[in-house]
């Protein structure tokens, strides 16, 4: 096991860094921090990385992820063109997404340019259902996205948040993901308010947040 010194040394020597490259989100799911802690205000605070800002980051990490907390990456105007920067430096990047506002023709010139790496959808759910929490998604458009994505042999992943309206629906979605070489990933969360109508029924499907902290 590690000591302190040695995991602080591990971070700050890491090869991965995360970003949030803008601040739009045209979803409104209930968990997240931009309806939780910035409901009401708009717009939210922060602005799109610029190619500057990214030139810099990539010319020195050699693995760069895209998964925002206020914002999905889709929509800072720069990401093809970020895209395309991973692509001739051989940069891993790993981008989590589940809005769905934008063309097919949009994501399909995006996936034509992106070469090393993985990208995750958030589609909580069968597709159809799966607006019940990422409010405002088209989640049968964004599996068409993601089935895109995995016939042109990019790794492609579904992350699969289990709630109340999903947690029977499972092995259904797993064999949809398998059928159309998507790998599945299944969560379960440990974010629940008390009498949460989105908290699985089965306990199995969640996890406790107070054996969490205690461990």
């Amino acid at each position: 096991m590690m000591n302190n010194q040695e995991q602080i040394n591990k971070f700050i020597t890491r090869q991965r860094v995360n970003l949030d490259i803008g601040f739009r989100c045209t979803l409104e799911c209930p968990k997240c921090s931009r309806q939780k802690d910035f409901k009401n205000i708009r717009p939210v605070p922060g602005h799109d990385m610029t190619i500057d800002e990214f030139t810099k980051i990539v010319d020195f990490f050699p693995e760069v992820t895209m998964c925002g907390q206020i914002s999905d990456p889709i929509f800072n105007p720069n990401f093809p063109e970020f895209v395309r920067m991973c692509a001739k430096r051989n940069t891993y990047l790993s981008v989590n997404t589940a809005a769905s506002h934008k063309p097919m023709k949009w994501y399909d010139s995006v996936s034509d340019d992106f070469k090393k790496g993985d990208i995750i959808f958030g589609i909580d759910g069968l597709p159809k259902d799966s607006n019940k929490y990422r409010i405002n998604q088209d989640g049968e458009k964004l599996f068409e996205v993601a089935k895109m994505f995995a016939n042109k042999g990019i790794t492609t992943k579904w992350q699969y948040i289990i709630f109340r309206y999903n947690e029977n629906d499972i092995e259904e979605a797993k064999n949809m993901a398998l059928d159309n070489g998507i790998i599945f990933e299944l969560n379960r969360s440990s974010r629940w308010d008390k009498d949460d109508p989105y908290k699985p029924l089965n306990p199995d499907n969640w996890l406790d947040r107070d054996k969490i902290n205690e461990i």
